[in-house]
């Protein structure tokens, strides 16, 4: 596809101003700003003495009904400059942590990992667009016992230091009016990028390949109407209640469905560390990206022929109906967590497969609870077990694909 590209600076009050303005804006899958207090004073150091810094990317998005100018790259950036003029910084303890941290399936954390949360700078954004300038943002975040002061060093005055200071820009304009094949070039663009040394964390990178498909957006979030189709149930990993990954899942079961053969979900991928190419690489396959490695993993699975006319939603609506009712019979724990992967690989596995990938309801419900609520605790017994110190094996994992798929009553 032919694109126009443009390049130029700005001085960090017009960012600032197109940030207050929402002259540009953050893409929907950009949810957390990572960067601490050393890295926002870096940041203004490294503009002081006149070090690189890469210039942001905004790209030109358009489809029938809005055009908006997407920050691709430069939130950190961005953000950071914000608040530093603002000589304030969000406390992390203050704010949800956000969902990029879900449960990923392996059973420790990687050494020095921060938790994100669930903040960016349109956190300070009010609806009223006259109260979106810095004297009033400034007056409200002075009072809001979220936020603390920061102490940043400036060259001369902090005006004029915004007055004369440039970062540059990149802006991308695609030449198409095909919302769908814009979204496929803003995808591969973004997917290469990182944030001034800070890679994308696994659920931004994954959710940049689908953010304009307006098709498939929800089926890979696990949403219906906005709401959680498994019902805000997470799992308890690293003694933390965390976000199950609807697309472990989708992935999983999908290869399974098309294949027919166990021993081909997840082949070369049995490490933790791969696995989330594996999970990308669904997803570029069902929206019509190049998968990374591979490639034929998923040709098999005809998603129109398992979902004729988008039926998903209505089964979503299955399964989100069905752990309402049922919530309280699951083993959860007290904030609403499975115990392990084992008790939710058990309900979730069956549960999807029968109703998401077979279209069929659930029959006898107190009589499959039971059942299922035995075998997991048979499973459990001996917390010596191989299989219980290390349920995610991908083994174990298999194991657990077919037996759940069995106790729901879909042996084939």
């Amino acid at each position: 596809m032919n694109t126009k590209v443009y390049y130029g600076e700005y001085n960090l009050r017009h960012w600032l101003n197109l940030m207050l303005t929402k002259n540009i804006d953050l893409p929907a899958y950009q949810r957390s700003f990572v960067w601490d207090e050393d890295d926002v004073k870096r940041m203004i150091s490294s503009l002081k003495t006149g070090q690189f810094i890469p210039p942001v990317t905004i790209a030109h998005y358009k489809d029938i009904d809005s055009s908006s100018n997407l920050i691709l790259d430069g939130q950190q950036r961005l953000t950071s400059i914000l608040l530093a003029y603002l000589g304030y910084m969000p406390i992390r303890e203050k704010f949800k942590e956000s969902d990029d941290n879900m449960a990923m399936g392996d059973d420790s954390d990687e050494e020095g990992s921060v938790s994100t949360i669930e903040w960016t700078y349109k956190f300070l954004l009010d609806e009223k667009p006259s109260e979106n300038n810095l004297i009033s943002i400034e007056k409200r975040i002075s009072i809001d016992k979220r936020y603390k002061n920061i102490n940043v060093s400036f060259s001369s005055s902090k005006d004029d230091f915004y007055d004369n200071t440039f970062l540059g820009f990149s802006f991308v304009i695609p030449n198409s009016e095909d919302s769908g094949e814009t979204q496929r070039y803003f995808s591969t663009l973004f997917r290469n990028m990182n944030y001034l040394g800070r890679k994308l964390s696994p659920l931004e990178s994954r959710r940049s390949l689908y953010y304009l498909n307006v098709d498939f957006k929800d089926f890979f979030d696990g949403k219906l109407n906005n709401k959680d189709v498994l019902c805000d149930i997470r799992i308890n990993e690293n003694m933390k209640a965390k976000k199950i990954d609807f697309v472990r899942y989708l992935s999983t079961l999908s290869q399974y469905v098309g294949t027919r053969d166990i021993g081909k979900v997840l082949r070369g991928y049995s490490s933790y560390s791969s696995r989330e190419g594996y999970y990308a690489d669904f997803v570029s396959y069902i929206v019509g990206l190049e998968q990374e490695s591979r490639k034929d993993k998923f040709d098999s699975f005809k998603i129109k022929t398992i979902f004729p006319n988008n039926e998903w939603r209505d089964r979503f609506l299955i399964v989100k109906d069905f752990l309402e009712r049922n919530k309280s019979r699951l083993g959860l724990e007290k904030n609403d967590a499975f115990t392990s992967w084992i008790d939710a690989d058990y309900w979730l596995y069956g549960l999807l497969y029968r109703v998401l990938f077979k279209g069929l309801t659930i029959e006898n419900e107190d009589d499959l609870i039971e059942k299922v609520g035995r075998e997991i605790k048979v499973k459990r017994e001996n917390k010596d077990d191989e299989y219980v110190r290390n349920p995610n094996r991908i083994g174990n994992l298999r194991d657990r694909i077919i037996k759940s798929i069995s106790l729901f009553g879909c042996d084939e």
